[in-house]
C-alpha cells in the first residue's frame, strides 16, 4: 500500500493544483467576450464565478471521479494478465480467444494506439505536474526548478520501483494527503453547501448555461481531475507479491494476488477522500471570499494567520509541499510507461530494449534505460515550449481519453471472448462507461490547435514504430518459414550427414590429414574438431524440427561441419530465480548433436558461457574445455530496387528500426569476442515478399 501510495497516485493526487484553476479561468473565460477583458480579471480576482457555477464546477469532478472509481478500481482491474495491467495485458488475455488466429486485427491496431498514447502521456504529465507547482515562482524560475526536479526524478529510477515507490509513499501517506485534507477542512466547513455538489443537476445546469461547444471545453478541462486513472491499472504488475518472501537464489516464487488490491485499498482509504475534501475546500474558498488573483485555488485555501512573516514562510512550505508531490506525481506514469513498454517488446510490438528486473518480488517491477532516458528528453523539450502548467494544459488530455476508450473496449473483448459475457450484459455495462470515454475524448479535441497536436505527433511517431516493427517482424518469420520449413532440412537430415561423415574416410591435399569431406563436383565439406553452439530461438526437441537456418548460413559460407554440434535456447520465466535442477534440459539427438535449453528466472543474467562450462562439468555435453565458438544469427536486410519507393521506405524505416534494437544475444547478456561469431542471414524485400537469399547446400557422397 506504501508502495502505490507512492508509484500510482502521484499523478491524480496534485491533480488538485490546477484542475479547479483551470476550470474557473475558463468559465470566466466563456463568459467574457473580450478574452483580453477576461485575462485581466483573472489576474486581479473577485467576484467573478456565481454560486452554481462553483457548484457545478464542483459537481463535475465529484463526478467524474466517481466515473473513475467504477469503471478501474470496481471493473477493469479485475483483468489482470498474470499480474500485469494495461493494454497488452488484455491484449494477452484475448489471443487464443477469439475463434481465429488472432493477427493484426482491429484490436490489435487499438492496443498498439493505447500503447503510443500512454507514451504521448508520460511526455506530458511531469511538466505539467511540476509547472503547476512552482506557478507562484514564475515564468522563469518555475521553467528552471523543473527542470532540475525532472533530471533528479529520472537518475533515480534505476533504483527500481519498491525502493523509488516505498521512499515517495511515506511522503504522500504522511504529508501530502493529510496536508491536502487539513488545508480543506477550514473551507468545507465555512462553506457547508458544497455537499450539494453530489447532486448531478448542477453539473447539468452548469454544462447547459454555456453553447454546446463551451460545455465540451469544460468538460476537457475537468479531465483534469482523473488524469493518472489509467496508471492505476498499468502499474497494478509492480505490486504483485509472492508466497516466498525474501527470495534466495535457487528458490522460485508463484503469484499470490493481483497488485490490484493495494491499488485499491489506498484510493478507497486515503486518496479519494482527500482529493474530495480538496477540492470542495477550493471551492467553498471561491463561495466565501470569490475567485482569487490568478484563480490560485489552492495556494488560496491555506490558512492565513494574518501576520506576514508567518503568512510568508507557511506558503514556502506550502510550496515546498506541492513541488515535492509534483515529482513524485509523475513516477506513475514512468512506472506505468516501464511495463507497457516491457510488455510490448515481450509480445512482438516494440524493438527489443535492455530491461533490468529491480525486485526479486514481482516480474513487473523493471527499468528501462532507453525508455527512460527517452522520456526525460521528451520532458525537456516539452517544458521548454511550453513553459506553463496553463499552456501545458492544452496538450493535456487527448491522450489520456484516447487510452481510457481503447480499454473499455479492450475490456469489453475480454468480457465477451474469454469470460463469455453475453452481448447483452457487455453492452448494458460497457455502453454508458464508453460514451463518456468518448465525450471526454472529444471534447480534448476541441485543444487540437491550441496544442493538442503536440501528444498526437508524439503517438503517431510510435504508432509508426510499432506497426512497421510488427509487420517487419511478420515478414522476417515468414521468410524463416518458408525457408527453414518448407524448403528447410529436418534435424535427420543433419545427423545423415554426420553418419555420411562417419563412414568416408578420405586425405585431402590441405594439410588436414584427419578431417573428413563429403564431395560433390566441386564442392566440399569437411569435418574439422571444433565445436560450434548455435543460439536458437525455439528448443529442438525432436529429429522432425528443421535445421536452424544459422546452422545452414554457417555450412554455406565455411564448408565445415563441427565435429560436435550443440543447439542452444535460453528461456527466461516468470519466476525470480530458477532452482538449479531446473536450470538445464539435454537432449541428445544423435552422436555429437545435442539441443540444450537453459532456464533462467527473471531476476537472473543469462550467461551462455557459464551454462556451458556447468554442462561441461557435469558431464552432459562433450565439449573440450574451451573449444567451442558461439554461432549467432542476425539478419541483413536487401531492398530489392524495381519497388516503388513508397514500400522502399518502409522496408528501410524497418531495417533503421531493427539496426537501433538490441540483438538477441546481447539481449541476454552475450557480447562479441575471440569465441562468439555472427552469422548474416540475408533476407531480401521484393514485390513477392521476403525471402532468405541463400542457395540450397545439396551433398551428396561421391564414393561408391
Amino acid at each position: 500500500m506504501r508502495q502505490a501510495m507512492g508509484t500510482v497516485y502521484g499523478d491524480i493526487g496534485t491533480s488538485v493544483l490546477y484542475t479547479t484553476m483551470e476550470i474557473t479561468r475558463e468559465t470566466i473565460l466563456l463568459k467574457n467576450a473580450s478574452s483580453a477583458e477576461a485575462s485581466l480579471l483573472v489576474a486581479a480576482g473577485g467576484d467573478l464565478v456565481t454560486r452554481n457555477e462553483a457548484l457545478g464546477g464542483l459537481s463535475l469532478v465529484f463526478w467524474a471521479l466517481v466515473y473513475l472509481t467504477v469503471k478501474y478500481d470496481l471493473m477493469i482491474m479485475r483483468a489482470d494478465h498474470r499480474g500485469e495491467g494495461g493494454e497488452f495485458a488484455l491484449w494477452s488475455l484475448l489471443k487464443g480467444y477469439t475463434g481465429r488466429v488472432f493477427g493484426f486485427t482491429f484490436l490489435t491496431f487499438l492496443v498498439v494506439c493505447a500503447g503510443g498514447m500512454l507514451a504521448a502521456d508520460g511526455v506530458i504529465t511531469p511538466p505539467i505536474s511540476m509547472l503547476g507547482a512552482f506557478e507562484p515562482l514564475g515564468e522563469t524560475w518555475s521553467v528552471i526548478a523543473t527542470l532540475a526536479c525532472l533530471w533528479v526524478l529520472f537518475k533515480v529510477q534505476y533504483r527500481g520501483t519498491s525502493k523509488v515507490g516505498g521512499l515517495f509513499g511515506w511522503f504522500m501517506i504522511c504529508i501530502w494527503f493529510p496536508w491536502i485534507a487539513l488545508k480543506g477542512i477550514e473551507w468545507v466547513f465555512r462553506s457547508p453547501e458544497v455537499f450539494l455538489a453530489v447532486n448531478p443537476y448542477y453539473a447539468i445546469q452548469f454544462l447547459m448555461q454555456f453553447p454546446w461547444i463551451g460545455g465540451l471545453v469544460i468538460l476537457g478541462l475537468v479531465v483534469l481531475a482523473i488524469t493518472g486513472g489509467e496508471a492505476k491499472y498499468a502499474d497494478i504488475g509492480h505490486f504483485s507479491t509472492s508466497h516466498n518472501q525474501p527470495i534466495a537464489e535457487g528458490r522460485s516464487i508463484e503469484p499470490r494476488c493481483s497488485g490490484r488490491v493495494p491499488v485499491m485499498m489506498s484510493w478507497f482509504t486515503i486518496v479519494l477522500p482527500c482529493l474530495l475534501l480538496c477540492y470542495a475546500a477550493q471551492v467553498g474558498y471561491i463561495l466565501n471570499q470569490g475567485v482569487p488573483p490568478r484563480a490560485a485555488t489552492f495556494y488560496a485555501i491555506t490558512h492565513q494567520f494574518g501576520v506576514e512573516s508567518v503568512d510568508h514562510i507557511i506558503l514556502i512550505i506550502d510550496l515546498i509541499i506541492a513541488a515535492i508531490a509534483a515529482f513524485i506525481a509523475s513516477q506513475a506514469v514512468i512506472t506505468g510507461l516501464f511495463s507497457i513498454m516491457k510488455q510490448a517488446i515481450a509480445q512482438g510490438f516494440m524493438p527489443r530494449c535492455r530491461v533490468f528486473y529491480t525486485s526479486v518480488e514481482g516480474e513487473g517491477q523493471v527499468y528501462l534505460p532507453a525508455v527512460n532516458w527517452a522520456l526525460f528528453l521528451g520532458c525537456i523539450v516539452v517544458v521548454l515550449a511550453f513553459r506553463s502548467a496553463g499552456n501545458l494544459a492544452a496538450a493535456y488530455g487527448i491522450a489520456v481519453t484516447a487510452t481510457m476508450g481503447i480499454t473499455t473496449i479492450m475490456f469489453g473483448s475480454v468480457a465477451y471472448y474469454r469470460w463469455k459475457w453475453t452481448k447483452l450484459k457487455v453492452a448494458f455495462i460497457l455502453t454508458p462507461i464508453l460514451a463518456i470515454d468518448l465525450v471526454f475524448f472529444g471534447s480534448n479535441l476541441l485543444k487540437l490547435a491550441s496544442g493538442g497536436y503536440f501528444p498526437i505527433l508524439i503517438a503517431s511517431a510510435l504508432i509508426i514504430i510499432m506497426t512497421q516493427w510488427r509487420w517487419g517482424r511478420a515478414m522476417l518469420g515468414k521468410a524463416f518459414y518458408e525457408f527453414g520449413v518448407r524448403e528447410g532440412k529436418k534435424i535427420e537430415w543433419l545427423i545423415a550427414l554426420r553418419d555420411m561423415l562417419d563412414d568416408i574416410e578420405l586425405s585431402i591435399k590441405e594439410n588436414l590429414p584427419s578431417a573428413r569431406m563429403l564431395v560433390q563436383g566441386r564442392r566440399r565439406l569437411v569435418e574439422n574438431d571444433r565445436a560450434a553452439v548455435f543460439l536458437v530461438s525455439r528448443p529442438i526437441q525432436t529429429k522432425e524440427d528443421y535445421v536452424p537456418v544459422v546452422l545452414r548460413v554457417f555450412l554455406k559460407k565455411y564448408g565445415v561441419l563441427p565435429s560436435y554440434v550443440v543447439f542452444l535456447h535460453v528461456n527466461v520465466e516468470s519466476i525470480a530465480f530458477v532452482k538449479r535442477k531446473d536450470r538445464f534440459t539435454v537432449l541428445k539427438l544423435a552422436n555429437d548433436i545435442d539441443s540444450v535449453a537453459v532456464n533462467y528466472g527473471y531476476m537472473e543474467q543469462p550467461d551462455v558461457r557459464k551454462a556451458l562450462r556447468e554442462l561441461q562439468m557435469q558431464g552432459r555435453i562433450h565439449i573440450a574445455a574451451d573449444r567451442w565458438i558461439i554461432e549467432v544469427g542476425e539478419e541483413d536486410i536487401i531492398v530489392a530496387p524495381e519497388l516503388p519507393w513508397y514500400k522502399r521506405f518502409r522496408i528501410g524505416l524497418f531495417s533503421w528500426i531493427l539496426r537501433l534494437s538490441t540483438p538477441a544475444h546481447k539481449y541476454l547478456g552475450l557480447n562479441y569476442d575471440a569465441a562468439v561469431s555472427k552469422e548474416v542471414i540475408p533476407v531480401v524485400f521484393d514485390a513477392t515478399g521476403a525471402r532468405i537469399a541463400l542457395p540450397e547446400l545439396e551433398i551428396v557422397s561421391t564414393q561408391k
